[in-house]
C-alpha cells in the first residue's frame, strides 16, 4: 500500500497547560503527520511561547497562525469555522497536499497509534470520508465522528467544499451531512478510544437552534429535538426552539434541502409503521 500523508489543524485559545502535550503526542504517532498547523485564536496566557518552543523539538513541520484577541467565545458559532479555515488555507497551498486532514482540539492528547488506526480503516473503505475515535465518557453515536480528532479524506473535502468549512451556523455537522448527501459514509469508531482533559463544551441552546435552521431541519423534527432536550433542561430546550424560530440573519447551508427531504421521509416512514402496528392490534 502506498504510504498516505496526514496533516493536522489545531485551534487553540489559552491552552498553555495542554498544547505542549498535544504536540508531543502527535510527534509520537506511529503515523506521524507531515505537517501541523496551529491557529492561536488570540491567546493571552503564554500559549505562543509554548508553540515557539515546540517548533524546535518536533519532527514534523509546525506552522503557527496568530489571530487577534477577542472576548466572546466562538464555541458553536460561525466564527470558529473561520479559525479552522485559517489553518486549512495553509494546507491548500501545499503541492502535493496531504491525503488526510485531522481536526484537533488544543487539549486532546491522542494515543500513539490513533492516527494509524483511523487512516487504516479509511484506506480499507474508500467510501468512508470522515472518521474519528470515541471520546471516553461522552455521548456516542456511530454515524457522527467527534469534532476534535476527526480525520477527513482530502479528495472528498475538496469536492465537497474546497477544503474549507462553511462559515455559518451548523458548520460542524455540515461535513457529516455533506458526506451523506454525496454518497459517502461517516463513522465514530468505538474501539478507538481517546480522552480529553475537559469535557467537550455543549453548544448553547439558541446557537443549536440556529444550526438546525441553517442545516434545513424539517420543523417537526426540530421541535422533536427540542422536546427531547426539555427532559434534561427545559430552559435550554426553550432557547433551542427560540433559536430555530427566530433565525434572523441565519443563512441556510447547501445541504439544507437534502436534510429537510431526508427528515420528511424518516417521519413519514415512522408514521406509517405506527399505523401498521395499530392496524394489527
Amino acid at each position: 500500500m502506498t504510504a498516505r500523508t496526514l496533516a493536522v489543524v489545531i485551534a487553540v485559545r489559552n491552552e498553555k497547560s495542554s498544547i505542549g502535550s498535544v504536540l508531543e503526542a502527535l510527534d509520537s504517532q506511529t503515523l506521524r503527520p507531515r505537517q501541523v498547523v496551529v491557529v492561536d485564536d488570540g491567546s493571552d496566557d503564554g500559549t505562543g511561547d509554548i508553540l515557539n518552543l515546540a517548533a524546535r523539538k518536533v519532527h514534523y513541520q509546525l506552522a503557527t497562525i496568530t489571530l487577534p484577541s477577542h472576548k466572546r467565545s466562538y464555541v458553536g458559532r460561525p466564527e470558529l469555522a473561520e479559525v479552522f479555515n485559517a489553518g486549512l488555507r495553509v494546507l491548500r497551498s501545499d503541492v502535493p497536499g496531504p491525503d488526510y486532514v485531522m481536526i484537533l482540539g488544543g487539549d486532546h492528547v491522542l494515543p500513539s497509534d490513533y492516527a494509524e488506526k483511523i487512516v487504516t480503516r479509511m484506506e480499507g473503505d474508500p467510501k468512508l470520508a470522515v472518521a474519528s475515535g470515541w471520546i471516553v465518557g461522552e455521548p456516542y453515536w456511530e454515524p457522527a465522528p467527534r469534532g476534535s480528532s476527526m480525520v477527513v479524506r482530502v479528495d472528498f473535502w475538496e469536492r465537497a467544499g474546497k477544503l474549507q468549512f462553511p462559515v455559518a451556523y451548523g458548520w460542524e455537522s455540515w461535513l457529516r451531512l455533506k458526506a451523506a448527501q454525496m454518497g459517502y459514509r461517516t463513522k465514530s469508531l468505538r474501539d478507538v478510544p481517546t480522552r480529553v482533559s475537559r469535557r467537550t463544551a455543549p453548544t448553547k441552546g439558541a446557537l443549536y437552534g440556529r444550526a438546525m435552521y441553517s442545516l434545513g431541519y424539517f420543523w417537526p423534527y426540530a421541535f422533536g429535538r427540542c422536546f427531547l432536550a426539555a427532559r434534561g433542561s427545559p430552559s435550554n430546550a426553550l432557547q433551542m426552539l427560540r433559536g430555530f424560530v427566530d433565525h434572523r440573519g441565519v443563512s441556510k447551508l447547501d445541504v439544507s434541502d437534502w436534510v429537510n427531504a431526508q427528515q420528511r421521509t424518516i417521519l413519514v416512514r415512522r408514521a406509517l409503521q405506527i399505523l401498521r402496528m395499530r392496524g394489527r392490534a
